[in-house]
């Protein structure tokens, strides 16, 4: 487990990412940074390139990372996540377009959202008291009004991804790394 992680750690594990991006990413100076990713920059490379830089920082094996799978609706989601707590997330559904690969922190009682977004600018950090980013992680996961809820999560409405997005439900599984 990479846990517990700091914000420092986060920082110099975004910046060491972002300086193998093509291209490179400018560095950040905190978690408070309104910078934003470059449209061609994927999350599938830039969630997992993260979470790589973090088990370098902290010295933790990335074969002792748990992952658990969770389909959509998946009563057994994590309800909260313990102070520095560092975590990689990957959803996906259909269409495949609407899949995202992104990382949070949890550091006192913000959680960061760390990301990128194929062909869309987005903030690398977004920030949201820990019980926002549960209730709309949750309805995400559940297809609770999911439009809005993934909007608001990366900044980034459905609509603007793909012409014609489903209305009832996109999220079949995903896969939560810690």
């Amino acid at each position: 487990m990479p846990n517990p992680v700091t914000q420092v750690q986060t920082v110099q594990a975004i910046n060491a990412a972002l300086a193998q991006m093509v291209p490179p990413g400018m560095p950040i100076v905190d978690l408070n940074t309104n910078a934003l990713s470059n449209a061609n920059w994927s999350c599938n490379s830039f969630g997992p390139l993260v979470l790589e830089q973090i088990c370098l920082i902290t010295g933790t094996n990335p074969d002792n990372l748990q992952t658990a799978t969770y389909a959509r609706g998946s009563p057994n989601l994590p309800v909260g996540f313990a102070n520095n707590t560092f975590v990689n997330i990957s959803m996906s559904g259909d269409p495949s377009t609407l899949n995202h690969n992104f990382n949070i922190l949890v550091s006192g009682g913000t959680t960061y959202l760390i990301q990128a977004f194929i062909d869309h600018p987005v903030n690398i950090v977004r920030r949201f008291p820990n019980a926002t980013f549960i209730a709309r992680w949750h309805d995400l996961s559940n297809n609770i009004n999911w439009q809005a809820a993934y909007t608001t999560l990366f900044g980034v409405a459905p609509n603007v991804v793909v012409p014609n997005p489903p209305v009832a439900t996109w999220l079949a599984s995903q896969h939560v790394t810690q």
